[in-house]
Order: structure tokens, then C-alpha cells, then sequence
């Protein structure tokens, strides 16, 4: 599997720093409640005591929930990526994923993941060989005797585990990555996908005033560089990136919007809860209708996925009202020991 792209601080079995929101309220869970006039029931709680999370029929307790904190606590040094945020939801994403290759059939074949496996050790033994070579020098220089770590010691020490548990759980990691590159590639083969500009204002008439001079050909990047209020938009130049259908790069009124636009046509000025979007897809692609078995092989010879897309499959998944999903987590949905 060619194309890979490793990085050290990848070797988390999702590798994914998830905003306050994610999986707070999933859009499938409001589609589907029952309404009564204007009034809207909540879903049904099912979650007990010491039980964080729910994904169709699996539940995620407590305490698995406390072992993905910890095992995330020694991988990683980056304090953004050891969040409880990020603890649940990494093994809600997990599951989905499990979800979605079952469905597919995209399996985990030894000889795939023995070579994702040999390519993750590889390059953890490239890092460590540098970090050794580092350490001696300085010994050296100091006039010490120079000793190397042993990769159990440095396992030890950096991790916490013995060398079997890491080895163990790169073995995880090697699964994991054959399974993502499946499943979410065959999502970005088969999505359609567009290159999305745009830029935001808080005013109606100022924004089509904008709309006028866009229609009329004058460039996009100077307007949105100097008069979107969308930070990103600004300093992007009116470039937001691509955006697959379904994947959250929205708000739900510019969505709708914005995948029923024409190439190239920009959008009327779209409402939203603080004020005004314009849109414009600068290249649409549309989505492979080929079957999963067809795409596997290019799918596997695809880069495994960052967390950028795996966050847009993430969204797109939990939208689509195939999986059911709860939380309760104490602190952010209830307080300890609420019922």
C-alpha cells in the first residue's frame, strides 16, 4: 500500500481533536423525534449510571471511557489531544467505523495490516534511533559514558508500557488504519464534493451589495479580504475548501443552499442565526456510484486519512441517520449521579 504518510504523533487509534461540540446533538436524533405541534420530544433516555455513551446497541462505560483517557495521556504529549472530549469521542468514532466497514464488508486482511504494522514500527525505530543518537551526544559532550536506551527503557519511560503492551497496541493502530482508509476514502470517492468560496457579513443590504460586485466579475479575494467577517474567509481570501455533502462544513441554511447551487453561480445572500452568507462552488465534483468492492483496492492504495476528513466522514456518518447515538456524560449533558 503505497502513498502512506506516518507521522509519530499519529499513533493514536484516533488521532482526532474533536470541537466542544461534536456529537453533542446529532442531527439524526432530532429528524427522527416525534413532534406535537410546534414542541419537539427529546429522544429517549436509555444511559444508566456509569454508562457515557451509546452507538445503536454498543454502550461505552465509565471505565472504558477512564482507559482511553489514560491511554491517550501517555501516547501523546500535546495537551490538545489528551482532552476527556477527545477520549469519548474517539471510541464513539471507533465504533462508527466498525459500523461502517461491517456494512461494506471492508475487512482487516493479516497481510495488510503485518505491513501497516512493519511501516508504523519502522518509523517509531527511525524516531528512536534519532532521539538515542541525541542523548549520547550530550553525554558525550559532558563527558559522560555514553549510554544508549534500551527500547524497552525508552518505551518505559515515554510511554509508561512494557514493550509488549506497545508493540501490542501499534498492532491496534496498524488495524485501525487499513480499516480508516477503506471506509472513509470509499466516502470521498463516492460523496459529491465541491470546492466551496464564500465570505460572511452581519448586514443584508451590505452583503448584496458585495453580491453585485462578485456577479459583475470583480475578483473574489480582495472583496472577501476586505470585507468578510468571517475570520477564515478573511484571511483566506474567500476560500473555504472542499466540502463533501453531509459533512458539516456548514450551517444546515447554507448547506441546503449551497449544494443546490449551479458551478461557479454565487448564491443569494443565505440567512443565518447572526447574519449573512454568500456561496459559490468553484468546482464540483460529483460522487463514484461504484460498489465498495470495486473501489477497495484504490482505496487502500489511498494516503490513510487525517483528521480533518476523518472529522467530515465523522459528521457525515452521524448525520445520515443510519446509527442511533446517545450521551450522558456527567458534567456536560448531566450532573454526577443525575438518573
Amino acid at each position: 500500500m503505497p502513498n502512506r504518510t506516518f507521522k509519530l504523533a499519529a499513533f493514536a487509534l484516533v488521532t482526532l481533536v474533536i470541537s466542544s461540540a461534536s456529537f453533542a446533538v446529532i442531527a439524526q436524533d432530532v429528524e427522527r423525534a416525534d413532534k406535537t405541534g410546534d414542541k419537539e420530544e427529546a429522544p429517549v433516555a436509555t444511559l444508566k449510571k456509569n454508562e457515557v455513551a451509546r452507538v445503536n446497541n454498543r454502550v461505552f462505560t465509565a471505565e472504558e471511557f477512564i482507559q482511553r483517557l489514560v491511554l491517550r495521556e501517555k501516547i501523546t504529549s500535546d495537551p490538545d489531544q489528551r482532552t476527556a472530549q477527545w477520549a469519548l469521542d474517539s471510541l464513539i468514532i471507533e465504533e462508527l467505523l466498525n459500523l461502517e466497514a461491517n456494512r461494506l464488508a471492508a475487512v482487516a486482511k493479516r497481510r495488510w495490516t503485518d505491513e501497516e504494522y512493519k511501516a508504523l514500527l519502522d518509523e517509531w525505530e527511525a524516531t528512536f534511533k534519532r532521539i538515542n543518537a541525541a542523548v549520547t551526544d550530550e553525554q558525550k559532550r559532558n563527558g559522560k559514558e555514553a549510554k544508549p536506551y534500551s527500547r524497552e527503557e525508552f518505551v518505559q519511560l515515554k510511554y509508561d508500557m512494557t514493550w509488549p503492551q506497545f508493540t501490542g497496541y501499534l498492532q491496534s493502530v496498524a488495524r485501525e488504519n487499513v480499516i480508516r482508509r477503506q471506509v472513509v476514502n470509499y466516502w470521498k470517492l463516492t460523496t459529491d464534493s465541491a470546492n466551496a468560496e464564500g465570505l460572511y457579513m452581519r448586514s443584508e443590504d451590505e452583503i448584496k451589495k458585495v453580491r453585485e460586485r462578485l456577479v459583475a466579475g470583480e475578483k473574489l479575494g480582495p472583496i472577501a479580504g476586505a470585507e468578510s467577517e468571517n475570520m477564515h474567509t478573511r484571511q483566506s481570501g474567500g476560500i473555504i475548501g472542499m466540502a463533501y455533502k453531509g459533512d458539516g462544513s456548514f450551517e444546515p441554511e447554507v448547506d441546503e443552499a449551497f449544494w443546490k447551487l449551479d458551478k461557479e453561480v454565487w448564491s443569494e445572500p443565505i440567512k443565518t442565526q447572526f447574519g449573512y452568507w454568500l456561496v459559490r462552488k468553484a468546482k464540483f465534483f460529483p460522487g463514484n456510484e461504484a460498489p465498495f468492492f470495486q473501489l477497495q483496492e484504490k482505496c487502500l492504495e489511498m494516503p490513510t486519512v487525517d483528521d480533518k476528513l476523518l472529522l467530515k466522514w465523522r459528521h457525515a456518518v452521524a448525520s445520515s441517520g443510519r446509527y442511533a447515538f446517545e450521551r450522558r456524560m456527567p458534567g456536560w449533558d448531566c450532573m454526577a449521579g443525575e438518573e
